[in-house]
C-alpha cells in the first residue's frame, strides 16, 4: 500500500510541476507579447514623415496595425504623396526597422488609397 501511495503522490506532484511550467510559460509569452507590442508602438510613435515633423501616427499615414501572437507584424499605410520616391523608401525603411525588433518573425505592409498601391506594396515588402 506504501508504494502505491508514493507512487501516486509521485504522479501528482510531476502533473502539477507540469501544469504550473506551462502556466509559466504562457505568462511568459504573455509578458513578451506585450513587450513586443509596445516596442512597435514605439517605433511608430517615433518615426517621422518624410516631408512633415510629425511621427506616422500622428500624421494620420498610419491606417492600422494588428500584432500577432506569433510575432507577425501586418500594416496599412496611405502616403500623403502618392507618387514620391522618398516616401516609398521610407516606408521600406520603416518595415527593415520592425523586422529587426527581437521577436519579431514577418512584417508586411498595405498601401492604400493610392493610384497603383499594388505597385507600392509589392515594391515594399520585397
Amino acid at each position: 500500500m506504501k508504494c502505491v501511495y508514493r507512487i501516486l503522490k509521485v504522479n501528482y506532484l510531476s502533473e502539477e510541476i507540469t501544469h504550473k511550467a506551462i502556466a509559466l510559460a504562457a505568462a511568459m509569452k504573455e509578458k513578451r507579447l506585450r513587450s513586443l507590442k509596445v516596442k512597435v508602438i514605439q517605433v511608430f510613435s517615433k518615426w517621422q514623415e518624410p516631408h512633415e515633423s510629425s511621427s506616422y501616427r500622428d500624421s494620420g499615414i498610419l491606417q492600422s496595425i494588428h500584432i500577432s501572437d506569433d510575432g507577425d507584424i501586418d500594416f496599412t499605410i496611405k502616403p500623403k504623396h502618392p507618387h514620391c520616391p522618398c516616401c516609398l523608401f521610407d516606408a521600406s525603411q520603416l518595415r527593415q526597422k520592425l523586422l529587426s525588433i527581437k521577436d519579431v518573425k514577418s512584417v508586411y505592409c498595405e498601401v492604400t488609397d493610392i493610384p497603383g498601391k499594388e505597385k507600392w506594396t509589392r515594391s515594399i515588402n520585397s
